[in-house]
């Protein structure tokens, strides 16, 4: 179990759990600083389970650190799609959201097969993005491109991995993306802790 709180951003209030099904597993998040002032975080899921997938998030961490020199999230995510393209023989590829946000609320953001965060804004649950695109690592040809979005004061980014959206019950039924929605709104104006607890107790 990972636990991350970051309480020095005087702009960004940051929470996270991760609780991995097996010993070894691929999905991860990471947060860091940006040398022009802003902050980047991420969420990964790595295609399988086991050593290889734990091994591969280890080297797309320390890809994805480059950005703090100044390397645009394009070219990084761009070089790491080429670089697992043209490695078959690593057999993994990942879905993933990375996210870049400054002090006055502008996100800059890339994704790659990943599920779209839910935006909680104004007591309303909403999705930053609804078409899909190829997870890095599958095809060489894949192009990534970023986005940017304004956010307000007290919006909330809900990111999250299959592990919730594909957790079942004892009949088998899946937690399901509906079924976070709704209960991400039920917390929609709630503080990041509550919302973060409201969707695990689900």
């Amino acid at each position: 179990r990972r636990v991350l709180f970051r309480s020095d951003l005087p702009y960004l209030e940051i929470k996270g759990v991760h609780l991995p099904c097996h010993g070894v597993g691929g999905d991860y998040y990471d947060v860091f600083p940006l040398s022009d002032e802003s902050t980047a975080f991420l969420v990964a899921d790595v295609s399988g389970k086991g050593l290889g997938a734990a091994l591969l998030t280890t080297m797309l961490q320390g890809a994805l650190s480059g950005m703090s020199m100044g390397v645009a999230p394009e070219k990084v995510f761009n070089h790491v799609n080429h670089f697992l393209c043209g490695h078959a023989s690593v057999g993994h590829y990942a879905t993933m959201f990375f996210g870049r946000i400054d002090a006055e609320g502008m996100l800059e953001y890339l994704y790659g097969g990943h599920p779209s965060p839910l935006l909680l804004h104004d007591g309303k649950v909403s999705e930053l993005y609804t078409e899909g695109t190829l997870p890095v690592g599958l095809v060489n040809e894949a192009e990534f491109e970023a986005t940017r979005v304004q956010l307000e004061p007290n919006d909330v980014l809900v990111l999250f991995t299959d592990g919730i959206v594909e957790a079942a019950n004892t009949q088998k039924e899946l937690f399901g993306f509906e079924r976070l929605r709704e209960v991400a709104t039920q917390c929609a104006q709630a503080s990041i802790e509550t919302v973060m607890k409201t969707i695990l107790d689900a």
